[in-house]
């Protein structure tokens, strides 16, 4: 099956939870995520449809934001004020001329959205390639998130796809190489 195909039957299966149900999953993802992201500097997401909502953690945590420049690059931008205003694709993002900019060097760990993911660590996106591109040279830890329905048996990784080190779900998380849960806690 291709990426297309797997695409439309992960976002469907995302789309066929409850508003509670996503609600529910998304807080508990939250409280796993809570402990091990203190005294760090995290690059985070604001939901965009039926993502895992990160709300909870993004209220209690100075995180920065994805920002999507015009080269299909990405930044990491805090919002000063809580500036936030929809991009081309309908998804909230700091409003670049009201935030700080943070260095990929200083991130410390990336929280990335899935559209799809299999247990080693392979994440299916939306396929503009923007979270791939700002992870190829990125040092952080990086945590897949998504809904334990977005899970498929394999995914075949293109060459420029980067792997997670992990991903994290309401039901479990799933490690993927030698970086693993203890290079969180050394951050």
């Amino acid at each position: 099956m291709n990426k297309k195909e797997l695409r439309k039957i992960c976002l469907e299966r995302r789309d066929t939870m409850s508003e509670e149900e996503r609600s529910e999953a998304s807080f508990h993802i939250c409280q796993i995520l809570l402990p091990l992201l203190q005294k760090k500097t995290v690059l985070s997401y604001y939901p965009f449809r039926s993502e895992v909502s990160l709300s909870y953690l993004n209220h209690f945590l100075p995180v920065a934001y994805p920002y999507c420049k015009e080269d299909n690059e990405m930044d990491a931008l805090v919002p000063k004020y809580g500036h936030f205003k929809k991009n081309r694709y309908g998804i909230m993002e700091p409003d670049p001329e009201k935030s700080i900019l943070i260095p990929k060097e200083k991130i410390d760990v990336v929280l990335v959205p899935c559209v799809g993911f299999d247990e080693s660590g392979t994440r299916l996106g939306h396929g503009g390639g923007y979270y791939d591109r700002y992870l190829k040279d990125c040092p952080a830890f990086k945590i897949g998130i998504a809904f334990e329905c977005q899970k498929v048996e394999e995914l075949e990784a293109d060459e420029w796809d980067i792997p997670l080190d992990m991903i994290i779900t309401e039901k479990s998380s799933y490690e993927s190489g030698p970086r693993l849960v203890h290079k969180i806690k050394k951050v």
